[in-house]
């Protein structure tokens, strides 16, 4: 706790020259997809058949873990490649200018997709393709993981870019279009789940280029709103670039082909439209690959800048993000320790510390709100269990493995109660199913005559005779025989059936 001194402003270096700010919301599950979804290759693109399956690393609440995820194409149409991707950009700039309330369905002119999708026109083998990849985005399905930005969870969700698409043109040129977006993506836009891109920057480079800003700009602008941007540098494995973000590039073994041949004009582009001051290719400490570290650029900090330190796109992600996750919460969440230690009402003029700040940002990046009052709730009923005065919200921290543990423990204890309540439900049931059939072997009883009944023993009797049954017990066994033949000529339900039937 105690006063914090007012901070410098950060000084953001100006850029002659900057390109006019053109807005571009994109939908964070896309960014996330597109790597696997689009082939950057168009000659790989044409060799890909069949469901492609892959293991997506993604951060959850839980950590980092693996999903499962496959891009199914049609086979007429083939898997989606770079004509694709730039018809899918066109789609998502011109649901930007739209605005908000994003709409499900959006329309372009021959002349307005032709220059958003980087074509002259679109007549007779252009007319092929942007038709070929706009089916490419209706037909190809896609099962993965998808975040609900307002439940906050991951679903395993099924689902086309496009739903529907609608043309209108002449002979072989195109004059007007219609696309109709999936729902999901739909409702994923209106719940702001984006993030915001010049498009000025970017327009004019090759599809490589384009996934390369866009995946740079995001982690660029997430580290940036938590700082913890060291020296504005990323870096990343060569290699899980290519597979992540590249639609699975080929990776290529020596420095000199990766930069002249296959990403060095693509990153020189990127530092031309200024996102990047510098990019460096380093051989990994394992030495069996490479990785690839990234500077930002002034023109990743103009329009950082420009779309999130000043609120110029208000209730989108990373604004929401700058409110929420760095500010918000982890204020909420020391302010609930000191309100549980000295009372509500004595903590309305404290101002608490950076670093006590910083520990609930840190502790909310791998736990829920709620799961983090628990940990303070835990910390201070321990520390008062053993008259210790926890004075401030950084005593928290000694808690957590401890609170991890208990937790974990107390799941196992609610499993073994569940499996407990299950296994005694289980057997209430089968006794009351038991009680069942023997009524049911009464009443088929009652209805026998005496000599039929007498049919039924004679033979079951004599059997048990020439086997050398024992006399103890022997009448007992001639029931239980009895029995089985009754259920065997009137057929009683099983405990399945009468279960099922829901006699219980």
């Amino acid at each position: 706790m105690g006063q914090v001194a007012p901070q410098q402003a950060e000084q953001v270096p100006t850029e002659r020259g900057a390109p006019e700010l053109d807005r571009l919301f994109h939908e964070v599950n896309l960014l996330r997809l597109e790597g696997y979804y689009f082939c950057f290759d168009p000659k790989a693109a044409a060799r890909r058949a069949g469901r492609q399956e892959f293991l997506q690393p993604i951060t959850t609440s839980e950590g980092r873990v693996e999903r499962a995820l496959a891009i199914e194409p049609y086979p007429k149409y083939g898997y989606p490649s770079t004509v694709a991707y730039r018809v899918l950009l066109a789609i998502t700039k011109k649901l930007s200018d739209y605005g908000y309330p994003v709409v499900q369905s959006v329309s372009f002119s021959q002349r307005e997709l032709a220059a958003l999708a980087g074509r002259r026109s679109f007549g007779g083998k252009d007319a092929k393709d942007f038709l070929r990849a706009v089916m490419q985005l209706k037909s190809t399905e896609i099962w993965g993981s998808f975040f609900d930005k307002d439940t906050e969870e991951w679903r395993l969700v099924t689902f086309s870019v496009l739903t529907s698409v609608i043309f209108s043109g002449r002979r072989q040129q195109i004059r007007e279009c219609v696309f109709y977006l999936d729902p999901l993506i739909v409702r994923s836009l209106n719940s702001r789940y984006a993030f915001c891109l010049n498009f000025r920057r970017l327009e004019g480079l090759e599809p490589i280029g384009i996934a390369l800003f866009k995946h740079l700009f995001f982690r660029f602008s997430h580290l940036e709103s938590r700082a913890r941007f060291a020296n504005r540098t990323y870096t990343k494995d060569y290699a899980a670039i290519c597979a992540q973000w590249l639609g699975g590039l080929k990776p290529l073994p020596y420095k000199s082909k990766i930069l002249q041949e296959q990403l060095g004009r693509h990153l020189e582009a990127l530092k031309a439209v200024k996102l990047l001051r510098s990019y460096k290719l380093e051989k990994n400490k394992r030495g069996d690959g490479f990785n690839l570290s990234f500077v930002a650029g002034s023109g990743f900090l103009e329009d950082y800048r420009d779309f999130y330190r000043k609120l110029l796109q208000p209730g989108l992600p990373f604004e929401r993000a700058l409110d929420e996750d760095t500010v918000q919460k982890p204020l909420e969440l020391v302010r609930h320790f000191y309100e549980e230690r000295y009372g509500p009402h004595d903590v309305d003029e404290l101002v608490f510390s950076s670093k006590e700040t910083a520990l609930a940002r840190s502790l909310l990046e791998t736990r829920s709100f709620e799961e983090c009052k628990d940990l303070v709730d835990y910390a201070i009923r321990g520390a008062r269990s053993r008259d210790f005065d926890l004075q401030n919200f950084g005593g928290v921290r000694l808690y957590a493995a401890a609170f991890a543990a208990s937790k974990e423990k107390g799941r196992q204890r609610q499993d073994k109660e569940a499996k407990g309540r299950t296994e005694t439900a289980e057997a209430r049931l089968r006794d009351e199913y038991e009680r069942f059939r023997r009524q049911e072997l009464d009443r088929i009883r009652t209805r026998l005559s005496a000599d039929e009944l007498a049919a039924i023993e004679q033979p079951i009797r004599e059997v048990l005779r020439q086997e050398g049954v024992a006399p103890i017990g022997f009448d007992l066994l001639v029931r239980l025989q009895i029995n089985r033949a009754l259920e065997e000529r009137y057929p009683i339900p099983s405990f399945e059936e009468w279960r099922a039937e829901g006699r219980a």
